[in-house]
């Protein structure tokens, strides 16, 4: 193979993991988002007539493109090649559907607990049943990302675990910071349990 070719080749990969990469960083902030309570909506400019989508669309186009963005960033930080980055992508993926599961779930009890402590008269063994639930999606959510790391660690070299391991967390803050702003302050961050 010459010398072009294997340059043209290893641009298009980085092309490509790049875009999978973006799309990729989107579930670190998919918890926040879920998780989050939805404030009023505000009046706003219509949609474009020829934009059909649905909130749920929309909703889903933002966590792809934030799941790329958190791929790119792992792929740059961790200075991944081609094979590592095939292996590494698909544990991220599949912890990213389970963590979108944990976070729906938090975001309804959440919901349940504000609709209960704001009722007349809130029922105590009802509220009650509804933290327990919360800490045992608490105890799932720590159980999923232990797992994750785990699962991570047998692609990674020592070197390049650690760096994930401190690059994570960041990503996560700066991603639920982003989607802070672009929610015009409207986030509650502080209510996250």
């Amino acid at each position: 193979m010459s010398r072009v070719s294997r340059v043209s080749r290893v641009r298009m990969t980085r092309r490509l993991v790049r875009g999978a990469a973006f799309a990729g960083l989107l579930v670190f902030l998919e918890s926040a988002v879920v998780a989050q309570p939805i404030p009023a909506p505000r009046p706003g400019p219509p949609p474009a007539a020829e934009d059909h989508r649905s909130p749920d669309q929309l909703r889903q186009e933002v966590l792809d493109r934030m799941r790329a963005l958190r791929a790119w960033r792992i792929v740059e930080g961790l200075k991944l090649d081609e094979t590592t980055s095939a292996r590494l992508f698909p544990i991220l993926a599949r912890y990213d559907e389970r963590e979108t599961a944990i976070a729906a779930e938090r975001r309804d009890i959440m919901h349940e607990l504000g609709a209960m402590t704001d009722a007349p008269r809130p029922e105590d063994a009802r509220i009650t049943a509804a933290i327990n639930r919360l800490l045992a999606n608490r105890a799932k959510q720590r159980t999923l990302e232990d797992d994750r790391i785990r699962d991570l660690r047998k692609v990674l070299t020592p070197a390049q675990q650690a760096k994930l391991v401190m690059l994570l967390p960041r990503l996560e803050r700066q991603l639920a910071r982003w989607v802070h702003e672009v929610a015009g302050g409207h986030g509650h961050g502080d209510d996250e349990p």
